[in-house]
This record gives structure tokens, C-alpha cells and sequence, in this order.
């Protein structure tokens, strides 16, 4: 949170989703942080999600943690507050489930949704604006450089991009037809990186006008879950493999060649039945945070690669 104007030292302050606990009665969805880059973990409860809620996606917007569920709700607090461990939750209405978030700045905060809503926030504590996607697909993630250059991908090969902060959307052929898009990175206005359920990683740099194939080990089978850059040279990747098991991959030459996680021998990866979520260190690119199911099925489980 280095840049969401709390300041840190590099990446201290970090903020983690365990996707909820469902049935009956279920239990209070939970936010787990810490301010000392995962020494130690304090945990709170997003009060204003319903028991058996999941928590969907979040992002930093300004002094503000906000928090997308599958209750068709965002919820927010101040990270200040949530450090202090007295932080109040308030939730605001969304016109459709929330799956991703992307803020770039303050004032410029997009969700994206089931059946092709896209919500803009100049404000994350009143009621946004819908933007026109030109889809009725679920989406699944979006990502973006600036307040005006952003891409969307969803279910069905989906991906639509803006250039102009959303005021219209432009639907491309995605990379693969008939698959559902997992997650996105813009790296910039031509380049996008696009991870499928496939278990592919694929690339564009002219605006989706044709895709290519970026293979990695194990690519092809199981499910790219989630790809983070620090900067335009390193990145990391989370694959879940066909036969259950959390990987975690690195690039350091911006996305042309990766190396599966660790790179020193001596190491040992845990490990994971799923990765789920990256969280990479745009102050040390030698910092990264993932999260993911334990090898028991049932736990969640932190990583922190450094």
C-alpha cells in the first residue's frame, strides 16, 4: 500500500481475503493484515458482509480498503483504522456481483461484474456509474496503466478495452475460443498478458488483434490463476495443475521466459493444493505475497517469497 497514500516502508502493509465460510449458519467473512511484511498477522471481521458471504476482490482507493462480495455489495473502512483494529465497515449497493477491482487513484476506481457490468467510482463511498460493455458475459478481471488505458476479460473468450477511461469499450477476439479468462495485466496500451482455465498464458501487442502463446513449465493443463508485474522486468505467475498442486512462477525479462519458483536449490516451495492470488512489490521486485488452499484442501495458506 506504498502508493495508496499510506505510507509504509516497501511492502509492510499487506492485506489478505480468506474467501469466506459457507453453509449454516456460516461465519463472519474475515481480513487478515499485517504491517510488518507478514511477521506477524492481525485478523478482523468485515462486519457488513452477511454470514456464509464471501469477500470477492479488494483494492487500496485512497485511504480507503474496499472490498467487492458475492452480495451484490462493495464494503469499505480506512486503512488506518483497520491497522488500529477500530475500523467501521460500510457497504455500498452494486448493480451486479462483484469479481474484480481496479483502482488508479482516488478517484478512479472500476468493478467488474456478472453478466458485463462495468461500475465506475469517482467516490468508493457513494454509488458509481455504469459504463457500457458491449457484453452480457460474466467478467473476471480487469487491469489498467493509467485513468484512461484499461482491458477487461470474463467468460466465453471475452475481452473488451477502453482507451478512454470507459466512456466506450471495444470488444476483441480473445485468445482462445470458448474458454473463460481467469486474469488480465496491461503492461502497456498495446501489450496485455491473459492467463485462461486452460491452463495457457497468452499475450497480445497490438491490442488483440492477434494473440500468441507464451508457454511456461507445465503450461496447457490446469488453471492460470492470477499474474502480478512489480515492473515492466519482473513478474510472477500462480498455475494450479491439473493434478491439484499450487505453482508459483517468475519472470525477470518482462514476460518472455518463465522460471518456476524457488530458483535456489536449497529452497523448498510448500506444498499447495491452489494458488489463487499474487501480490507482487512494486518498491523490491524481490518481494511477493500469495494466497492460496493448504495441502489439507481445506486451510488457506500465505506465502511470502523473498
Amino acid at each position: 500500500c506504498g502508493e495508496c497514500g499510506i505510507e509504509s516502508d516497501g511492502c509492510q502493509i499487506v492485506f489478505a481475503l480468506p474467501a469466506g465460510v459457507t453453509g449454516s449458519p456460516g461465519l463472519p467473512n474475515e481480513l487478515l493484515y499485517t504491517e510488518n511484511g507478514g511477521t506477524t498477522w492481525g485478523t478482523t471481521q468485515i462486519t457488513t458482509i452477511g454470514l456464509g458471504g464471501a469477500a470477492v476482490s479488494m483494492a487500496c482507493v485512497g485511504p480507503y480498503l474496499v472490498v467487492t462480495g458475492d452480495d451484490s455489495d462493495l464494503h469499505y473502512a480506512l486503512i488506518t483504522e483497520i491497522l488500529d483494529g477500530d475500523e467501521t465497515w460500510t457497504d455500498v449497493a452494486l448493480d451486479e456481483t462483484g469479481a474484480a477491482i481496479f483502482s488508479a487513484g482516488r478517484t478512479y476506481t472500476w468493478i467488474v461484474g456478472t453478466s458485463g457490468n462495468i461500475e465506475f467510482f469517482a467516490d468508493p463511498t457513494v454509488a458509481g456509474e455504469n459504463q457500457t460493455s458491449g457484453t452480457v458475459e460474466n467478467l473476471t478481471a480487469i487491469h489498467g496503466i493509467d485513468r484512461y488505458n484499461l482491458v477487461t476479460i470474463g467468460e466465453a473468450n471475452t475481452v473488451i478495452y477502453t482507451q478512454n477511461g470507459g466512456d466506450t469499450w471495444t470488444s476483441v477476439t480473445g485468445p482462445i475460443p470458448a474458454t473463460n479468462l481467469n486474469t488480465v495485466w496491461m503492461k502497456n496500451e498495446r501489450e496485455w498478458f491473459v492467463g485462461a482455465a486452460n491452463g495457457n498464458l497468452y499475450y497480445t501487442r497490438d491490442y488483440g488483434t492477434t494473440w500468441a502463446t507464451k508457454t511456461f513449465p507445465g503450461s496447457g493443463s490446469g488453471s492460470v490463476k492470477d499474474i502480478q508485474f512489480a515492473n515492466q522486468t519482473v513478474g510472477y505467475l500462480s498455475h494450479t495443475t491439473a493434478a491439484g498442486a499450487g505453482i508459483l512462477f517468475r519472470t525477470i525479462n518482462g514476460g518472455n521466459t518463465w522460471y518456476t519458483l524457488p530458483d535456489d536449490t536449497g529452497q523448498l516451495f510448500p506444498t499447495l493444493d491452489d494458488l489463487a492470488s499474487i501480490a507482487a512489490c512494486v518498491d523490491d521486485p524481490n518481494v511477493v505475497f500469495a494466497g492460496g488452499t493448504n495441502a489439507n484442501g481445506s486451510d488457506g495458506v500465505l506465502v511470502k517469497a523473498s
